[in-house]
């Protein structure tokens, strides 16, 4: 499999492990966000917080805060000094904020490396609604002049009703010493991911009640995704146009529990189970349906899935997007006996509030820090691997050629003087199929100066610390 644009943005890694905070620590944090204006707390109760993405660069947003607030603010000073004068120094304090539709955001502080930038915000429901809360995320964030804006949920202050988020940015050129505007046209709140529920549908059952489902070939089909153990087979047929969609019915029907979202069609073809659904222009854009296969036992069944967006694509921001239909395919594995018993099972997310209107900050970003940098000739079969650069938030590996699926790993780990291995759980992959460049984003901001040695593959490399 050829990696491109297209196939790592849908395997940009978002998979973050969580981390725990000492008492210094998350105070720390908490004070540098709570809010300048007073916020009365919202009526409901806040859950207690789900780290969906909860990362160690948490810390960072303590460092933020420089000398100045840091003379306003004496009972952090010693939560702090245990980050080192040195990173201190390495964060741009930016304390920028942009209001509207009663949510505030203000933009903490950045750091950048000339290529990746890392920005901490907070996000506070001024009117005090509770459409601010542990899961709520910035839904179309954007940073100008970035190829990739990942939001990732650092912490919750239900005191103040404040959520700590952290951006991160990759971009083609160098962002340092430019303007950027960090932007987004919706908030996203309260999401709740319910377990699968019977549908009150075998697959036979499915096929007796449907009968003899009206199937087209897509000539609209907007986009498509494909898992499971046939999914070679099932992207060809694609990719042929062999795949058939639904008719849909003259009169859509509800399905239980969502109230966002109609069946347009179902049925069973060739074995197949199609459920064709239509969001509605609410909720519907941002709730997301799934649909798996179950045995009667309830065991979970590793079938194929094959979702095809159908209709007009609608844009929401840079990156977001909805369709007017999506056609949900099941295709049970072969070697199932009586593939008429297994049951479908309905699987949800939803989101509380929705709330869109325009939250924008422009400032410009310090020049990038000085690095550790490894020129080198690496064969990675069939690409080449030409530096390798660490910075205080990233590793950048940087090469030629075109990668696959197959190729050599590049595996680079970073190791600070007191042992302790620099964890980088957020990944990003671009290519134009002749220059290729790789950033692990660290979970911290680093010391260069604490850096002992950096491994790629095992092997130790001759670092040479180059000027921004």
């Amino acid at each position: 499999m050829k990696i491109c644009d297209e196939t790592v943005r849908a395997a940009v890694d978002s998979g973050l492990g969580g981390i725990q905070l000492d008492a210094a620590q998350k105070q720390a944090i908490l004070a540098q966000c709570r809010p300048t204006v007073a916020v009365a707390p919202p009526r409901r109760a806040a859950r207690p917080l789900r780290r969906v993405l909860a990362v160690a660069a948490a810390f960072a947003v303590a460092f933020s805060i420089g000398g100045g607030v840091l003379a306003a603010a004496p009972e952090l000073r010693q939560s702090l000094s245990i980050l080192g004068a040195e990173t201190l120094q390495q964060l741009q304090p930016i304390n920028q904020v942009s209001e509207d539709q009663g949510i505030r955001m203000e933009v903490l502080a950045a750091v950048n490396d000339g290529q990746v930038a890392v920005v901490f915000l907070s996000l506070q429901d001024t009117a005090g609604q509770g459409r601010v809360e542990p899961t709520s995320q910035l839904y179309d964030s954007e940073i100008s002049g970035a190829n990739f804006t990942r939001g990732e949920v650092v912490d919750y202050d239900a005191a103040t009703g404040t959520t700590v988020l952290r951006l991160v940015a990759d971009a083609s050129e160098s962002m340092a010493g430019k303007k950027i505007t960090v932007s987004s046209k919706s908030i996203l709140s309260g999401e709740d991911r319910h377990a699968p529920t019977y549908s009150g549908y075998t697959v036979a059952s499915l096929r007796a009640a449907t009968g003899d489902a009206a199937i087209q070939y897509p000539q609209n089909l907007a986009g498509s995704m494909v898992g499971g153990p046939e999914m070679d087979r099932f992207s060809r047929l694609l990719e042929s146009g062999k795949m058939p969609a639904l008719k849909a019915w003259s009169e859509p029907v509800s399905l239980p529990g969502v109230d966002w979202a109609a069946v347009t069609a179902a049925g069973v073809v060739d074995g197949q189970v199609h459920v064709q659904v239509a969001p509605d222009e609410g909720m519907g854009r941002v709730n997301r349906l799934y649909f798996s296969l179950e045995t009667a036992a309830g065991e979970p069944v590793d079938c194929t899935q094959v979702n095809m967006e159908l209709g007009e694509r609608h844009k929401m921001g840079r990156f977001q997007s909805y369709n007017d239909l999506t056609e949900y395919v099941l295709i049970p594995p072969r070697e199932i006996a009586d593939p008429g018993s297994l049951r479908i099972m309905v699987d949800r997310i939803t989101y509380r509030s929705f709330v869109e209107g325009s939250w924008s900050t422009t400032f410009k970003l310090e020049e990038a820090s000085d690095a550790l940098r490894f020129e080198c000739n690496e064969d990675m079969q069939p690409w080449i691997l030409t530096s390798v650069q660490v910075s205080p938030v990233a590793v950048t590996m940087t090469g030629t050629g075109e990668m696959r699926a197959e190729s050599q790993s590049a595996e680079v780990r970073v190791f600070l003087k007191n042992g302790a291995e620099v964890r980088a759980s957020s990944v990003s992959t671009s290519t134009n199929g002749e220059d290729i460049v790789c950033h692990n984003v660290f979970d911290e901001v680093i010391d260069l100066a604490q850096v002992d040695r950096v491994l790629l593959n095992g092997r130790e490399l001759p670092m040479e610390r180059t000027a921004p």
